[in-house]
């Protein structure tokens, strides 16, 4: 499954993510790799996936359609996902029925995190996964703070910073410390992890 954070704060935005994914060989136990979940879309943008291992070959996917249109704004880029994703994720499952049973559930999750010119909502979070039945690619956008799988404690704990207005680095350092405790007891959740930023100043990686 691995693990994404991500909140949205007065200063800007962090997005988090671990690298281990499960891979499900044909014959034997489940087995762990290590993907890329979080990757930069311009200088204003990251894409973060979860679930199985294909939606960081989705995400990087993405990534290089969207370099090759030059879309980087957190606008375009929503309106470009979902029929970007939906057209994949039905490539996809056809693929996998070959060897799966019909109706797979696969479990795919992406996260558009950016900042756009708006001083009244400058900061945007948006979630996508994929449905066994049509519509294959459903997405919302979501509030300011966001974790999957849910860690409500997190969640609490990211909210009263935000309510604060706590800076950024004070969310860093929290997501941090949550991250490592986390993967001290999920064998699901495993190393390198990454940290971005994105502010006025444009996207870091930390």
């Amino acid at each position: 499954m691995g693990q994404l954070m991500a909140c949205a704060t007065i200063d800007g935005i962090l997005v988090a993510s671990d690298s281990r994914a499960e891979v499900f060989p044909a014959a034997g136990e489940t087995e762990f790799v290590t993907v890329e979940r979080l990757l930069p879309l311009g200088d204003r943008a990251v894409i973060a996936s979860a679930g199985a291992a294909e939606a960081a070959t989705l995400a990087r996917e993405f990534a290089d359609f969207a370099k090759g249109e030059g879309i980087t704004d957190i606008d375009g880029l929503i309106q470009a996902a979902v029929p970007f994703f939906s057209g994949k994720v039905d490539e996809f499952f056809r693929k996998v029925c070959e060897k799966l049973p019909p109706d797979p559930v696969i479990n795919l999750y992406l996260l558009l995190a950016g900042r756009r010119e708006d001083p009244h909502n400058p900061h945007r979070l948006f979630i996508l996964w994929d449905r066994v039945k049509p519509p294959r690619v459903e997405y919302t956008e979501g509030t300011h703070i966001f974790t999957l799988p849910r860690r409500l404690s997190l969640e609490y704990q990211l909210n009263s910073l935000v309510a604060r207005g706590a800076p950024l680095a004070e969310v860093v350092a929290v997501c941090r410390e949550a991250m490592e405790k986390l993967a001290a007891r999920d064998q699901f959740i495993g190393p390198p992890y990454h940290f971005w930023t994105i502010t006025a100043q444009g996207l870091m990686k930390l």
